[in-house]
């Protein structure tokens, strides 16, 4: 074989190399921002179901198992939250300010507010709105997953 072919034959495995990487990075991604939109979304069921199903009721030991690992990723998910709006509050951007009362309003707070009086209340437009929400979601995944967030982590094409 010829060193030319050799050559051929090693910047198209490089190429088919680099593509299966870019998949998984998409798939990655793809899990990760499900999992923190979900997690977002079911906040106040999650939360709800941590706090008023006591032990003491449950039999099953896998339900309590399950309750266990529900309130310890709670547990996580208030203290990252906390983070978060710590971060966003001293922040001297007000974009910032911003995306923790989009998230806020969107999942946490007790009353639930449609998008529309969201950004009414937060005088933006439902545009800048999502996008708010989109990065603040970017940002809970870095301060839920670490590391693992920050390579995998990037714009829907």
């Amino acid at each position: 074989m010829k060193k030319e072919e050799i050559t051929e034959i090693v910047r198209i495995a490089a190429a088919e190399v680099l593509k299966k990487r870019e998949e998984l990075l998409d798939e990655e991604f793809d899990a990760m921002y499900q999992d923190v939109n979900l997690l977002m979304k079911n906040y106040r069921k999650l939360k709800a179901h941590y706090s008023h199903v006591s032990p003491e009721t449950l039999e099953v030991s896998s339900i309590c198992s399950m309750h266990r690992k529900t309130g310890l990723m709670m547990a996580h998910v208030d203290k990252m939250l906390a983070a978060y709006e710590a971060m966003c509050r001293e922040s001297t951007n007000p974009d910032e300010a911003r995306r923790w009362d989009a998230l806020y309003l969107r999942y946490i707070d007790n009353e639930r507010i449609c998008v529309d009086d969201i950004a009414d209340q937060l005088h933006i437009d439902k545009r800048t709105f999502y996008r708010d929400i989109n990065k603040a979601m970017e940002d809970m995944a870095v301060l839920l997953f670490g590391i693992k967030a920050i390579g995998t982590w990037k714009r829907r094409k």
